[in-house]
């Protein structure tokens, strides 16, 4: 996605290009017949005067076969729109989310919650449109090769005087876009923030009504709302203000024009069809020259767009291993060596090595959530700008593809998402054998708490579900059991567990570590002292190991 527009442009016609034929052929017929309409009235208006009776009749009869016919290639001509559009937008909205999974955690922080939002669907769908309009945009353009040839055959001087205007007006009007693309990235960008507020607001209404603070918080959204007006608003107004002056001259020089085809009626050099024509067809230059700058107005809209997109490009990763690992081969001995990550002058891991044996269970101990999370996003690769190796039984982990290191490792993170579709379809699209799903809810103690729900493992899971906190914290821990991954990381999970799960849970682990490696972070004493080893890594970055006294 990280090109420029001309490229942009091959892109989309490459992978949509039967849908570009049907709008292109659809939009040439329609817009040729709302030529041809006009000279046929003409005709019919002289056979009036000239008392042509039955060539007047001839006329409307075509006339009205070419109404007809532009009615119904209009309505198809919307049917080729919609396909050309959703062609285009399943083609960047796919490429946005895929690209999404590609970023680092630390990428990805770049963005607001609204700014992103914002791009994978407000600017998908200004890209998407402009391309798919793009076809009867320069179809209707090129209808300016066609009116000023006819004005030339009528006469010389209303040809020159329509080009000098219509040139005039168009370069005016290229460089004001140029500031009303300015006025579009702000309202972009203060829109950006008032997205962002509002999911802010919303994800955090517990607090601010436990706080009461309300008065408090509302001035910050009233700012953002004001500021999002303010700079839509000087968009807007500039824009139609444009709009509105060079529409005058147009009217003017129209009225200019019929003014003098008049007078050349009244002396017998012109026929009176002439004036209908002349009117008519300024009327398309008047509505081909607001193409002109919605045209203009729209490819510096779809630049700002697309630049918006490529960040999420370019911040993607694009050294993505190929080194072929099966999990069944790996035995999952970690070691970090001399790792150093985080801000140069104030770094997270100062040069830190550790080693992590397989077949066991570590837990990392220590305050400092920092350190424990930049371990877990090291070993999820999640961020991988740092100094130092990481491997996995020898092997660096930036060098394993990444399909196959996601089978190998899986996590439990602070903050988990179940999805909303049923419980059953949340664990069989990571292992589809449910038995074995059934198996480990069993042995977790969950399996009776979600029979006893109405739908059983049916039941989608919100807030008003049947379930303990610790139930549901069990959900995504048994989500990740299931996987069979061989490396195991539990960040801070046994927190929310009540008693019952958390010595489940252990027991379980404890029969799991013999052909997996298992990284925990926990406060919980009792969980240390089952575990094999604790990794300790104090505040000068000396890593100690310990083995558990069984």
């Amino acid at each position: 996605m990280k090109k420029g527009f001309k490229s942009e442009l091959k892109t989309v016609i490459k992978i949509a290009k039967w849908e570009y034929a049907l709008k292109l052929f659809t939009s040439i017929v329609m817009r040729a017949t709302l030529l041809i309409i006009p000279i046929l009235f003409s005709s019919a208006i002289n056979s009036i005067t000239l008392k042509n009776t039955k060539m007047t009749i001839v006329m409307i009869c075509l006339s009205a076969a070419l109404v007809l016919l532009y009615r119904f290639f209009e309505a198809y001509n919307q049917v080729a729109y919609y396909k050309l559009y959703n062609k285009l937008f399943n083609h960047y909205n796919k490429e946005a989310v895929s690209l999404t999974k590609d970023n680092s955690i630390f990428s990805l922080s770049r963005f607001s919650p609204g700014e992103y939002t914002n791009m994978v669907i407000t600017d998908v769908d200004i890209i998407s449109g402009f391309f798919a309009t793009s076809v009867i945009r320069v179809v209707q353009l090129s209808e300016f090769l066609v009116i000023f040839i006819y004005f030339y055959t009528i006469d010389v001087y209303i040809f020159f005087a329509t080009l000098f205007i219509t040139i005039f007006m168009i370069i005016g009007s290229l460089k004001f876009g140029n500031k009303l693309r300015e006025y579009n990235q702000k309202r972009k960008f203060s829109l950006d923030r008032m997205t962002s507020s509002a999911y802010d607001y919303f994800f955090s209404i517990k607090e601010i009504k436990e706080f009461n603070i309300f008065n408090k918080i509302y001035p910050l959204i009233e700012d953002k709302r004001g500021s999002y007006l303010t700079n839509n608003a000087d968009y807007n107004i500039k824009y139609n203000f444009n709009n509105s002056a060079s529409l005058f001259l147009f009217e003017i020089c129209r009225l200019l024009a019929v003014l003098y085809v008049g007078i050349r009626v009244i002396h017998g050099h012109l026929d009176v069809g002439a004036v209908l024509v002349i009117y008519n067809y300024y009327q398309k230059i008047i509505d081909n020259f607001l193409i002109v700058l919605t045209f203009n107005l729209e490819c510096r809209n779809v630049s700002v767009s697309i630049q918006r997109l490529n960040r999420i490009k370019e911040y993607s990763n694009h050294s993505l291993g190929n080194l072929i690992v099966k999990k069944d081969d790996v035995k999952g001995k970690i070691e970090f060596k001399n790792v150093l990550y985080g801000f140069k002058n104030d770094p997270i891991l100062d040069h830190i090595s550790f080693k992590i044996p397989s077949n066991s269970i570590t837990v990392l101990a220590g305050n400092n959530e920092n350190v424990n999370e930049a371990i877990f996003d090291l070993l999820l690769r999640l961020n991988r700008q740092h100094e130092g190796d990481i491997t996995i039984d020898s092997i660096d982990i930036k060098d394993i593809c990444e399909n196959d290191y996601f089978d190998l490792v899986s996590s439990i993170r602070k903050q988990t998402v179940f999805f909303d579709i049923p419980i059953k379809d949340n664990f069989t699209m990571i292992n589809e054998d449910f038995d074995k799903v059934v198996q480990i809810c069993k042995l977790v103690g969950l399996d009776d708490e979600i029979r006893s729900l109405p739908k059983g493992y049916n039941t989608i899971v919100d807030d008003n579900t049947k379930l303990s906190r610790s139930a549901k914290k069990m959900l995504v821990i048994v989500r990740m059991l299931i996987k069979e991954s061989k490396v195991l990381l539990l960040d801070d999970v046994t927190n929310v567990l009540d008693a019952k799960h958390e010595k489940l849970l252990m027991n379980l682990l404890l029969k799991m570590k013999k052909d997996h490696t298992i990284l925990m972070v926990t406060h919980s004493k009792k969980v240390i002292d089952r575990a094999d080893y604790v990794l300790d890594i104090g505040t000068n970055y000396v890593s100690k190991m310990k083995k558990r006294d069984k």
